[in-house]
């Protein structure tokens, strides 16, 4: 149950002040083996859950996948190495979406709110994959155009062109190398932009350039999160839509 559910629920007289105080402090934590889950996050932040599955094995992951969608409609579970395990436990009763680095297993929420996403590189799709899925997981449209990099401007230009026509909230870019394509998106829209910087590139400091050169950037309304943070660009852009 989210607050506004709760709200609802305590305005219409169909639950007290002490049944309402009662459900959160049974149900704000489940405790298993070796992890304290708190089922209640996304009632709270209006996010989906998110499991780290790096460094997890198949069954943690899993037991707490169960925790979680035995109070909430959908759970998300990042950068793990154990996809086929995982789809083959829960197939038949959830419905679920992948992506290289994201399994998204439950139901979304209903749609609201639409962001652009811009990449620079096909290399970069794995991040961007991510960040679309992550804010269909929020239930936000995203608008993806892929391979868009600055080697040919009129490629950007027709993508940010397209994508503001769909009543966009915030832009994400995805770019890798020299992450010049977030500064130059940046100088395009009268939005907020996400830059995601990729690990994407060669030679000197090749994973940290794209992140130096946006995080120098002299654009004013673009904010930048750590090398291929897709799922953080996704929730950022996405709460900004849907609070608008």
């Amino acid at each position: 149950m989210t607050f506004d559910e709760l709200y609802d629920q305590i305005a219409s007289g169909k639950m007290d002040r002490d049944a309402a105080r009662q459900h959160f402090s049974l149900e704000w934590m489940e405790t298993a083996r070796n992890y304290i889950a708190d089922v209640n996050r996304g009632a709270r932040i209006n996010i989906p859950e998110i499991i780290y599955g790096e460094y997890k094995t198949a069954d943690q992951t899993m037991e707490m996948a169960e925790a979680f969608l035995s109070k909430h409609s959908q759970v998300l579970i990042s950068r793990s190495s154990c996809h086929k395990e995982i789809i083959n436990h829960f197939s038949g009763q959830y419905k679920i979406e992948e992506t290289p680095n994201l399994l998204a297993i439950g139901e979304r929420p209903p749609e609201r709110g639409n962001v652009l996403v811009i990449s620079a590189g096909a290399a970069d799709h794995p991040v961007t994959a991510e960040c679309a899925l992550a804010l269909k997981a929020l239930g936000v449209k995203p608008h993806v155009f892929e391979d868009r990099g600055i080697a040919h401007p009129t490629r950007v230009l027709d993508a940010v062109i397209e994508g503001m026509k769909q009543n966009v909230s915030a832009v994400v870019v995805v770019a890798g190398m020299e992450g010049a394509l977030a500064p130059f998106v940046s100088s395009l829209v009268p939005l907020p932009v996400i830059g995601v910087p990729t690990s994407v590139g060669y030679g000197f400091r090749a994973k940290e350039a794209a992140l130096t050169s946006m995080l120098a950037s002299c654009a004013p309304n673009l904010t930048v999160v750590n090398i291929d943070g897709g799922i953080r660009a996704a929730v950022v852009s996405g709460l900004i839509a849907k609070n608008q």
